[in-house]
């Protein structure tokens, strides 16, 4: 990828002599490279990560956009990659279809009438590759590292962490919250009388959730992000979302455990599945599921 500068490498001149490095190592380290490099206006952080994965995205910007000009043959990667590009780019297209290409994704979520229904459709969004209220995924076992198992980990709030539902100073963000929420829902076609309404609903369903999660300083204790569990104790533990049909789903029915990793937070989902309207989940999913697909939709949905 010859159009790419090198990506610099350290650079004693880097370190800031002037500065002791037994008083304060990170300025005689980093001091002159921070002073150097202020976070860009569009960022809140930046730093030789950040910088990594631009470069990355730099390449495979490349990449594909070599693939669109290719004369590639029908049903090759290539010409898949290459249209599946030129789509994305297409502005006219994905600002004349609005939400339309989320219109299926919505249905399924207008379509729920009971616990059940509610159940069914979080394993099956799980198993199509979308997450919602909680995460999921591999990581290596805390007490045997050689072992990779699955993990499923709190999620499913939208403001950076539970203190911002919960303590007054906050108060504004939530207010802030309700109100872009509200715009997002009448972009995904709810009515604009009952999209005020929804809004506050999604609030106060994200709040349930954060009363039940853990804060990130709890969060840095490894005891509160490892739990495991076998699937017949978990689906004990969470009588209306079977793990067993959930790992199932996944393609994962001969899993024998897994890191249940907050059993607070999701003994609380299990509890919102039976005793929560079914439309207020239908609110929270819309605004959850809207809002995931804003990026590469039109320009309305993705600048709101």
């Amino acid at each position: 990828f010859s159009k790419l500068p090198a990506l610099p490498a350290f650079n004693v001149a880097d370190v800031d002599v002037n500065s002791s490095a037994c008083t304060d190592l990170n300025d005689y380290v980093n001091g002159k490279w921070l002073a150097a490099n202020p976070v860009p206006s569009d960022r809140t952080t930046w730093g030789s990560f950040e910088m990594l994965g631009e470069y990355s995205l730099a390449v495979q910007k490349q990449i594909v956009e070599a693939a669109a000009a290719a004369k590639s043959a029908d049903g090759s990667i290539e010409q898949k990659i290459g249209d599946i590009y030129a789509l994305g780019n297409d502005e006219t297209k994905l600002n004349a279809d609005g939400i339309n290409p989320a219109k299926p994704l919505l249905a399924e979520i207008n379509a729920l009438t009971d616990s059940a229904s509610i159940s069914k459709y979080l394993r099956d969004s799980f198993a199509n590759g979308n997450q919602a209220v909680f995460a999921f995924g591999p990581g290596e076992d805390f007490k045997d590292a050689k072992n990779v198992i699955a993990y499923a980990f709190q999620d499913g709030i939208s403001l950076p962490e539970k203190a911002y539902y919960l303590e007054p100073q906050y108060q504004d963000k939530r207010d802030a919250f309700v109100a872009h929420v509200e715009r997002m829902l009448v972009l995904a076609g709810v009515e604009a009388g009952a999209a005020n309404a929804q809004a506050k609903t999604v609030l106060a369903f994200e709040t349930r959730l954060a009363k039940a999660s853990l804060s990130p300083t709890e969060l840095r204790n490894p005891a509160n992000q490892y739990n495991f569990v076998s699937i017949a104790d978990a689906d004990k533990a969470s009588p209306n979302f079977s793990w067993s049909e959930f790992f199932a789903a996944e393609g994962l029915g001969h899993i024998k455990g897994f890191s249940l990793s907050q059993p607070k937070f999701f003994a609380e989902m299990n509890k919102m599945i039976a005793d929560t309207p079914v439309t207020d989940w239908k609110a929270y999913l819309t605004y959850q599921t809207i809002n995931g697909a804003a990026p590469f939709m039109s320009d309305a949905v993705a600048n709101e």
